[in-house]
């Protein structure tokens, strides 16, 4: 009988930023009155910089008044194994209509209703990644 063994790799800043292109759903980690909050988002990944849009509200409160914010994305590469990237960096609200454009975040789709027409951009201060693989001996 066989039994599972795990193991554990750093990803490199490279994997990192490739495993990213393959996912669209994050989570954004914003400082809070309270604490922190965390929201799921849809992202884009382009030249090492994370994209997103957002509705008024709470988010774009939480940035403004905090800019450092931490995101995270993880996801699986069918059987073979499960990965986990934390981008930790600065957050900022984007005017540059070029730059909202050349970086992809318009053609996101989103999940909920309201509109989103505030583009975010998180620029990393660190990136790392975790692989976990399960392998039977």
């Amino acid at each position: 009988m066989s039994s599972p063994s795990a193991s554990l790799d750093e990803l490199s800043d490279e994997q990192c930023w490739a495993e990213l292109s393959t996912a669209t759903v994050g989570r954004l980690a914003v400082r809070a009155a309270d604490g922190v909050d965390v929201y799921p988002v849809n992202f884009t990944a382009h030249e090492k910089a994370i994209y997103l849009r957002s509705a008024p509200g709470g988010k774009l409160v939480a940035i403004t008044a905090s800019p450092s914010v931490a995101f995270e994305v993880d996801g699986t590469r069918g059987q073979d194994y499960y990965w986990s990237v934390v981008v930790r960096g600065t957050a900022e609200r984007l005017a540059n209509d070029a730059e909202i454009e050349e970086s992809g975040v318009l053609a996101l789709t989103t999940a909920t209703p309201p509109v989103k027409w505030n583009y975010i951009r998180i620029t990393p201060t660190t990136i790392s990644g975790r692989r976990f693989t399960s392998q039977k001996t």
